[in-house]
């Protein structure tokens, strides 16, 4: 094959290479052909491949500087010519797989040593060792992580490390794939597969980009230290467990012999999980008097606390899911994206609530939605910072005298909740409108709860504080 100009310089000035079809029969030759195009148009591309990796300008060059590698050896051979061993320092970039899988730990591991010392920034001995290897104050540990990648992911794609021991930064764009299978057969939802891959570097972060192979359940207990100080216990089981999907897969795939992340105990990491407090009728008085309360607000709380949705289903919802039957009006989230399928459900507006629904609904004109909140990139909507802020200058905890509660926006579903217990609502009933698992035998068969059963239900709830939705 003639070898194209541009590439003869990395193909140490050949003009032409050959490869043999290891035959003499013309016909089976001639069958061979192209298959042996395809491993020298490789050759080819693996030579311009690590012609560029010797380049300044390249990701692995820069990585190696940006980590004051260029005279770390990261292997050697014994010459039998020479009779000595000879060296490989970093600046002299890789050109076997073990020498790839070699300086790309060497890579890492400073990387690593870099976002150990920003997540223990108070340990004097890390910081003095990497002060010395940087010679002056080493660089921010994220930026380094991005050069680290780049390099990586430029010394992967050339020997094709199928690897060369998959990483779980590696194998993360092979489970992107699967999340975005799954999301089109609507098995997961967008934000749940955009919530995942970020908890996934997420954990590369804190405890490097390892080899599948070499995780250990201790990684995931270093993860959850890390978490512990900003979230509580139940935002770093989702973590961790988010992390574990992406092993599970890799035991499918045959990556990894088992999942070492299951069986955990993580009890003991983070904060316990603090209950939202129910309103009184008291302070559901007091919290639809705050002055200058705006509208978009107050009639949010209303539908809160009168139907028991959670804030987005009723930030997000849709003007044509307010529905009718038999006389009935409703919200209809059959088909909305919630959080769990049993939060597809319709829910019965009570008499009180009908005619803000009504007014909601006829002042819309051509609009999409019953609310203008504005929608952030995950697909949530800001409402929940709105109504906090509102909510905070209620200043609840003062007027109920309880310093220790927990006043927030979902302490109106647990309001709602509670109004359904005290009209002694049957929970199958309440779970049914709230949206909850149904976790009895009975609940296995037929549909629920029939809509006149739901309705009659909310209605038997009062709201004395939504007086002014009547003037």
């Amino acid at each position: 094959m003639t070898v194209p100009k541009e590439a003869r310089e990395a193909m140490g000035g050949k003009s032409q290479v050959r490869l043999s079809a290891e035959t003499t029969d013309k016909s089976i030759a001639e069958r061979r052909r192209y298959a042996l195009e395809g491993k020298l148009r490789q050759q080819v591309l693996e030579a311009l491949g690590k012609q560029r990796l010797n380049r300044y300008e390249s990701h692995y060059q820069r990585a190696v500087r940006a980590l004051h590698l260029q005279k770390s050896v990261y292997h050697y051979t014994y010459d039998n010519d020479i009779g000595d061993v000879v060296l490989r320092p970093m600046s002299d970039p890789p050109e076997t797989i073990d020498q790839a899988d070699s300086a790309i730990r060497n890579l890492e591991e400073v990387a690593l040593k870099l976002k150990q010392l920003e997540l223990s920034s108070s340990d004097s001995a890390k910081f003095v060792e990497m002060y010395d290897w940087f010679d002056g104050p080493p660089p921010a540990a994220q930026q380094v992580q991005d050069v680290v990648e780049a390099a990586v992911s430029e010394i992967a794609s050339l020997f094709e490390l199928p690897g060369a021991a998959p990483t779980v930064g590696s194998y993360l764009q092979t489970y992107e794939q699967i999340l975005d299978q799954r999301i089109e057969q609507k098995d997961i939802k967008p934000k749940t597969a955009k919530a995942r891959i970020k908890h996934i570097k997420q954990f590369t972060q804190v405890a490097g980009n390892l080899k599948l192979a070499d995780l250990e359940a201790s990684h995931a207990y270093t993860y959850a230290e890390y978490l512990s100080t900003k979230h509580s216990n139940s935002t770093i089981k989702t973590r961790v467990s988010d992390v574990s999907t992406l092993l599970e897969e890799a035991v499918r795939s045959g990556l990894l012999k088992r999942n070492p992340f299951t069986g955990l105990k993580l009890r003991r990491y983070g904060a316990r999980g603090q209950h939202y407090t129910p309103l009184s009728d008291e302070l559901l008085h007091h919290l639809f008097s705050i002055p200058k309360l705006p509208e978009d607000v107050r009639d949010t709380w209303a539908i809160l606390v009168c139907t028991g949705m959670r804030l987005d289903e009723v930030a997000l919802c849709r003007v044509h899911q307010v529905r009718e039957q038999d006389g009935i009006v409703y919200f209809d989230l059959q088909n909305a994206d919630v959080k769990t399928r049993q939060s597809q459900r319709r829910i019965p507006i009570c008499e009180t609530l009908e005619p803000l629904v009504e007014r909601l609904v006829s002042g819309k004109g051509s609009a999409d939605r019953l609310f203008n909140f504005p929608i952030k990139t995950d697909g949530k909507s800001r409402a929940s910072e709105r109504c906090s802020y509102w909510l905070d200058k209620a200043d609840l905890r003062k007027q109920s005298g309880d310093p220790s509660a927990r006043y927030t926006n979902h302490s109106l579903r647990g309001t709602f909740k509670d109004k359904m217990r005290d009209a002694e609502v049957s929970a199958e009933v309440h779970n049914a409108i709230l949206g909850h698992d149904q976790t009895s035998i009975s609940a296995i068969y037929g549909r629920g709860p029939s809509l006149r059963t739901l309705k009659t239900a909310v209605d038997k709830a009062s709201h004395p504080y939504l007086d002014w939705i009547s003037t």
